[in-house]
């Protein structure tokens, strides 16, 4: 067994496994409870992984933004080292679909495009989201973006032509454009005018490289698509082929969205010679139409649009796409096949319970051996593992390895078993038993709070929760490895392997700081003790 000291001073961690410096000015560690309740995670990302901008400026929008605090109850908003910033409604919010709790988080940084997350909270539950972060000269290659100011009066209306052009980093790049003429309504969410200075953002997507997918909301997948004005649903649709993408984003100084434009924007992309009709085969031509969809972020809602067309441009001989955007969303041109929503499903039956660890499954496609995807899954005893995505009538069947996400091969390493042919769209769980799969070994962590002789632990005084997480060493890829409680100090995880040494660091403030960490150490054995001295705990 291996015990651990951990000498606590009100700012320091002295000689223990955590070593620690207070950024909380004015609050002792561990003392000061961070709200639970409605937290809201925004985790900012660049994905041209530029260094992370150290001079983020953050401010609150909306109708509830006078009670939108941190989650340790101040108005001291901030994004961490990480890029997380974490928000929350007042203690004494009450959260209901009846009174629906409304704001908008903001990100302002010198260089890059402003960030806008518009939340609605109606319940408790913590709210994640993953917002990119763009680079104005340094965006990735698949994202180019473009960015504007204009003026309307009070009642929304444009005062002059507001027109944004993407510009890339090479002379040849392609452009896209978006024109909302003088006089165009500008209205949000709830049909209110957005007037005075305004701001319209572009982000074109050219399908130039193999990475444009990713760069489109759902990476190539349109879920549960609503069809034209009169028009059936479509259901959920995977692209087979993209031309191109383009997203507006329009706000005025007071941060209020726009959401509606009348008459509605004329937008235009450059899109690839080479890029072919996935339905027929054939390069695409001029005079060539295009499906059109949709993407609120707001709703999360896919819609089908009217079909813009391709057009040759006479200054520049390029070939161009044309539509019009009569809603501030991300438009998607591109060919689409219709795909299930769920199947086939498998049914694992295992040795493991409670295990917190995931294991690599390959879907295979039945008919010609080939690899349709790899993924880590959830793989403890009754564990059901839904395929979604996939075209009616695929044959395909699922492969499970003693390979986890967490360290690497197991004692096996290699194939486990493999199921029987399962049906795309089919909800009938086929059994996929892991007989052989042996359980692996866990270490259990057990917090344990000393007091100087004469005093008793005041248990009420405890972190309501110490949140831990693990790297490998001097990597900096942090991952949640056991959350404890005030009453819940003994736990254990399946993440972790004796005989490894690992980054380790902690929270109490529900994640918005790690003041507690330790590096380079060895886990010896399987059981873990952390003996904590602090008198701030004790009564």
């Amino acid at each position: 067994m291996t015990h651990r000291m951990l000498s606590f001073a009100v700012l320091v961690l002295a000689g223990g496994l955590f070593t620690c410096q207070n950024p909380i000015d004015g609050v002792k560690i561990g003392l000061k409870d961070p709200i639970e309740q409605g937290v809201v995670e925004i985790r900012l990302y660049d994905p041209a992984n530029n260094p992370r901008p150290t001079d983020n400026r953050v401010k609150v929008a909306g109708p509830d933004a006078n009670r939108v605090v941190t989650t340790l109850n101040t108005t001291k908003y901030k994004v961490n080292p990480e890029g997380v910033l974490l928000l929350a409604p007042a203690p004494e919010t009450v959260l209901s679909t009846q009174q629906p709790f409304r704001f908008t988080a903001v990100v302002e940084t010198n260089g890059y495009l402003t960030v806008l997350q518009p939340m609605v909270l109606t319940n408790p539950s913590r709210v994640g989201r993953s917002v990119r972060q763009i680079s104005q000269s340094k965006p990735p290659r698949s994202l180019l973006p473009a960015r504007s100011s204009g003026r309307a009066d009070a009642s929304g209306s444009l005062s002059g032509e507001l027109t944004a052009t993407t510009n890339g980093p090479t002379a040849d790049a392609w452009r896209a454009s978006v024109v909302l003429l003088t006089g165009t309504k500008l209205t949000d969410r709830d049909g209110q005018a957005v007037g005075g200075p305004n701001t319209l953002q572009v982000l074109y997507v050219p399908n130039r490289y193999d990475d444009a997918l990713g760069n489109v909301p759902g990476g190539g997948i349109l879920s549960n698509v609503a069809g034209l004005p009169g028009k059936p649903a479509l259901g959920s649709m995977r692209v087979l082929s993209l031309a191109g993408s383009v997203a507006l984003e329009l706000f005025n100084e007071s941060y209020q969205l726009a959401t509606q434009l009348a008459p509605a924007a004329r937008w235009t992309m450059e899109i690839n010679p080479a890029t072919t009709n996935a339905v027929t085969g054939r390069v695409v031509q001029p005079g060539d139409s295009i499906p059109l969809y949709s993407y609120d972020t707001f709703l999360n809602r896919w819609q089908a649009e009217t079909p813009g067309v391709v057009v040759r441009n006479a200054q520049t001989g390029k070939l161009e796409y044309g539509a019009t955007a009569s809603r501030v969303a991300t438009y998607v041109a591109a060919w689409t096949e219709s795909v299930c929503d769920v199947g086939p499903v498998f049914s694992v039956t295992s040795k493991l319970a409670n295990v917190d660890i995931n294991y690599r499954c390959e879907l295979i496609d039945a008919d010609n051996g080939q690899r349709v995807t790899t993924f880590y899954a959830n793989v403890n005893n009754g564990a059901l593992i839904r395929i979604s995505n996939q075209r009616s009538g695929r044959r395909l069947k699922l492969r499970i390895y003693d390979e986890t996400d967490a360290w690497g091969k197991g004692t096996n390493g290699g194939l486990i078993a493999e199921s029987a042919v399962g049906q795309a769209c089919e909800p009938k769980p086929i059994p996929v038993s892991l007989a052989e799969l042996p359980v692996p070994p866990v270490i259990k962590l057990v917090l344990d709070f000393r007091c100087p002789s004469g005093k008793t632990l005041d248990e009420a005084s405890l972190p309501a929760q110490i949140i831990t997480q693990y790297s490998e060493v001097g990597k900096e890829s942090w991952r949640s490895l056991i959350t404890a409680t005030r009453t819940v100090r003994n736990v254990a995880s399946f993440k972790l392997q004796t005989g490894r040494r690992y980054d380790f660091r902690a929270s109490t403030d529900g994640g918005a700081t790690w003041p507690l960490r330790e590096n380079n150490y060895l886990v010896e054995q399987s059981q873990w003790t952390l003996k904590i001295n602090l008198d701030s705990y004790c009564k």
